[in-house]
């Protein structure tokens, strides 16, 4: 499916690291590195053991100064035994550490100083030799990987497996510069070498890990032990108990802006009496003076005026927030109905799920704050509702079962871009694997592997072009600059297909257009992407 000739692809890269010098890479990352595997990272590690876990290595926050304290001491309430210990070996404290690190922060205030990295191991949290081996193999890895750097760390088994949490100084003792990587693909990388660190460690130590990738898993095995484990009817959707829960939340959100509000007002009130009080003095004071004809009358007449007019400000504001507590009790009551209408007969399924998917919105507005699950859960709504509309047909409803299962196994917004690299690199390792040095019969059941994922995301992508050329083309107006529009050649070059000739012509024009600007000496300064596209985060999410 790739347009990449790797014969030339790999014959370019091997002339290119000829000519490095053997620092070039770990002066620029100011960090150290350990060694390449063969002349071409695979991104795909042949796995021999099909008993083997994955080796995990977690980028948890890249913190400021002002959250290292607080990030140690989270670590340390769970604690085994309350300390920390550095990469000297000695117990410490937070405090101790902030007081060693302060001289290494930036100056800047937005400036990130540390990361908070987790190591797990999938193993029983009551087995002390293993516990041992975990830490034993955190220690190593620090030690390879992060040469120069000091850290703590501090294991946890309160949970369903140990594993440790490092907060690591950014700045190195040896250099003095900081952690820094040029793009992303350099962090992917470095920390893929990390977790073969871990794994490396963990097996020296008798325990079987390796850093497994994603792509040389059996996908669509994987894919069918999902969907046989999640039930896609819309009764399941329409769960009663997890929709009363929603605007049980609901309500208590709106209790406290309804109590906020009315203490607020209360305390208006207060104030606005004892202004009152005080104006009524000086307008005593003001008429005494007056009718005496005394000059001190034109001094209280501007305190009067000053006076009405901060008590007039004030009264707005109270009708202001009268009017807000008057919205929160009409809310209140809306999502009494609702909650009861979740009780009555079944064939309002529409209506409760558009409540439903109404309130999430109100509760996690785009989605912040909403757990893994309840995104799940609000995925399944909006299929649900799609379907009772009539809106989908058949084929439709399919897309939203299987995107729903593949989005749980590729991630949340994998567009053609992302599944057309996934592509690439699962033919990137094919060719390496027909050029290593694998038994024919080893060779064989990898490559049958990578061939069955590679027409497994095939397909995703066919599925997901149908979704986008559907999309699109019921637009009346489309824009070149769109996000969908762009994907949907992305579709066409990653599945060589022909476009829709009505979106052929608008592309035509649109190129033909930037053209001429480009001759004509129009600047066009747009960020662009490294496909060359202007790509909006989270846009056009399923």
């Amino acid at each position: 499916m790739s347009s990449i000739d790797w014969d030339k692809y790999f014959d370019e890269l091997k002339a290119i690291r000829a000519g490095r010098t053997k620092f070039t890479k770990s002066e620029h990352k100011n960090i150290y590195f350990e060694g390449g595997r063969g002349f071409a990272r695979s991104n795909t590690n042949f796995s021999k053991n099909n008993f083997t876990k994955q080796s995990v290595i977690k980028m948890i926050s890249n913190l400021p100064k002002t959250s290292i304290k607080r990030c140690i001491d989270y670590a340390l309430k769970n604690s085994i035994d309350g300390t920390a210990i550095n990469e000297k070996g000695e117990k410490v404290s937070s405090d101790e550490v902030m007081i060693e690190w302060s001289k290494d922060f930036g100056k800047n205030l937005n400036s990130k100083d540390a990361w908070h990295l987790m190591f797990s191991i999938k193993e029983p949290c009551s087995d002390k030799q293993k516990l041992k081996a975990l830490e034993q193999s955190v220690k190593s890895v620090l030690g390879t990987n992060f040469t120069g750097h000091k850290y703590v760390f501090v294991t946890h088994t309160h949970q369903n497996n140990p594993h440790v949490h490092v907060v690591l100084n950014k700045r190195n003792n040896f250099t003095g510069k900081k952690i820094h990587f040029d793009s992303r693909t350099e962090i992917r990388e470095f920390f893929d070498d990390a977790r073969d660190a871990f794994a490396y460690a963990l097996s020296a130590r008798g325990l079987k890990y390796e850093n497994k990738n994603f792509l040389d898993k059996d996908l669509k095995n994987q894919f069918n032990k999902i969907k046989s484990s999640i039930k896609l009817e819309a009764d399941d959707y329409t769960a009663k108990d997890k929709i009363n829960d929603y605007y049980d939340k609901m309500q208590d959100k709106n209790r406290e802006k309804y109590n906020s509000t009315a203490e607020r007002i209360k305390t208006m009130n207060d104030d606005l009496e004892k202004l009152k009080k005080v104006n009524e003095e000086l307008l005593k004071l003001f008429l005494l003076y007056a009718k005496k004809r005394n000059k001190k009358s034109y001094k209280l007449a501007k305190e009067l005026k000053q006076s009405n007019k901060i008590i007039k400000d004030k009264s707005n504001k109270i009708l202001i927030e009268i009017k807000n507590i008057n919205k929160l009790t009409y809310e209140a009551n809306r999502l009494n109905e609702m909650k009861l209408a979740n009780y009555k007969d079944r064939s309002v399924g529409l209506t409760l799920l558009e409540n439903f998917s109404y309130n999430y919105n109100k509760l996690y507005p785009k989605n912040k704050g909403a757990s893994k699950a309840d995104f799940e859960n609000y995925t399944k709504v909006k299929r649900a509702i799609a379907v009772l509309r009539d809106r989908k047909d058949d084929n439709a409803k399919k897309y939203f079962d299987d995107s729903l299962i593949v989005t749980r196994m590729l991630g949340h917004n994998e567009s053609l871009f992302k599944l057309g690299k996934k592509l690439e690199t699962l033919d990137k390792n094919l060719y390496i694997l027909e050029h290593s040095e694998l038994g024919a019969d080893e060779a064989k059941e990898f490559k049958k592997r990578l061939n069955s994922n590679k027409e497994f995301i095939t397909e995703v992508c066919e599925k997901r072009f149908e979704y986008v050329s559907k999309k699109l083309l019921k637009s009346e107006n489309i824009n070149k600059n769109d996000f969908l529009f762009k994907e949907y050649f992305k579709g066409v070059s990653v599945l060589s297909t022909q476009p829709n000739e009505r979106l052929a012509k608008i592309k035509k024009e649109a190129d033909m257009a930037d053209k001429f600007s480009s001759r004509s000496g129009i600047n066009k300064s747009k960020s662009k992407s490294k496909d060359g596209f202007e790509i909006r985060q989270n846009a056009y999410r399923e």
